[in-house]
This record gives C-alpha cells, sequence and structure tokens, in this order.
C-alpha cells in the first residue's frame, strides 16, 4: 500500500555563517566537558591558583612545569583533533553540526583522512596553527561560498541539508 504521505525531499546548499558558528561553539562545549574537564586537575596540580604573571613567572622559573603543560597541551590537541575527523569521517558531521543539520562535503567522493586533519590544523597549539584562529574566521567571510581557509585547502565545505 501506497503512503498517502509525501516523502520529504531534501537538497543540499550553502550553509550559513550563523549556523556555522553555532555549530562550532556547541563542538567547543562538547570538548570542554569530555576532552578538557578531566585534565583540569592536572592543570590545577602543575599551575599555582593566583594571577596571570604570578603563574607566568613560577612557569620561567620551572621548565618542567613548562614542559609538562606543553605535552598536556598537545594531548589536549591531539584528542581534539581526534574528535573532529571521527565524527567528520564517520557520518560527515559532529554533534554541533547535526543541531544545525550541516554536513561537511568533499570535493571528491569520499572524505580522506589527510582533508579531515587539514580542516582541524587549528587546534594544534604551535605557530603558525594558532594564526589560523585569525584567519579561519576572516576568509569564511569573505570567500564566495564561506569557506574557512583550512576547508579551501582541504578541498572541503560545510553545508546544509533542507528538507522539504
Amino acid at each position: 500500500m501506497k503512503s498517502v504521505i509525501a516523502s520529504k525531499k531534501t537538497f543540499v546548499a550553502q550553509a550559513s555563517v550563523l549556523k556555522r558558528i553555532g555549530a562550532f561553539i556547541v563542538d567547543l562545549v562538547i570538548i570542554n566537558i569530555i576532552i578538557l574537564f578531566p585534565f583540569r586537575g592536572l592543570f590545577e596540580s602543575i599551575l599555582p591558583t593566583t594571577s596571570f604573571s604570578e603563574a607566568f613567572e613560577f612557569l620561567r622559573q620551572d621548565a618542567g612545569a613548562g614542559t609538562m603543560l606543553n605535552a598536556i597541551m598537545f594531548a589536549i590537541s591531539a584528542l581534539s583533533i581526534l574528535y573532529f575527523m571521527l565524527m567528520e569521517k564517520k557520518i560527515a558531521q559532529t554533534p554541533g553540526k547535526m543541531l544545525f543539520s550541516l554536513y561537511v562535503k568533499p570535493q571528491g567522493k569520499d572524505l580522506k583522512n589527510w582533508q579531515l586533519f587539514v580542516r582541524s590544523m587549528f587546534l594544534i597549539p604551535a605557530f603558525p596553527f594558532v594564526l589560523l584562529w585569525l584567519i579561519d574566521p576572516i576568509a569564511m567571510l569573505f570567500t564566495k561560498e564561506n569557506q574557512r581557509l583550512s576547508e579551501i585547502l582541504s578541498r572541503t565545505k560545510v553545508v546544509e541539508q533542507y528538507r522539504i
């Protein structure tokens, strides 16, 4: 028996900047809860809970603490990159993108690991990758398809799926 209700049709279009920002904020909250929060006690045991200048002076005098903090930051970075890579590889979305019906779409047939890594390079806490925190949003505002620089380099884009 044929369904009386017509099936929904879907189409894909360029994702809006506001939805992309919203999705990114949701993903940052999730990363904060599942990745950063478990390291909180470790940070507190290494750094004194004082002013920024006192903490800076402490790190300047204790090279071991600085080395440990760098190692922790790179571990957090690696886990955050894996969060984005695994989610986008498996379902072309992160939880933030799911809430806003956004998907990662490659120029080719399938998303490759190198593309997913390049998309997430901004999470590496080292120069020059930290510059992407500034460059990526600016590029997104001035490119025709609202692509970040890392998306242009990875030959991917974020699209929105509409259902009618």
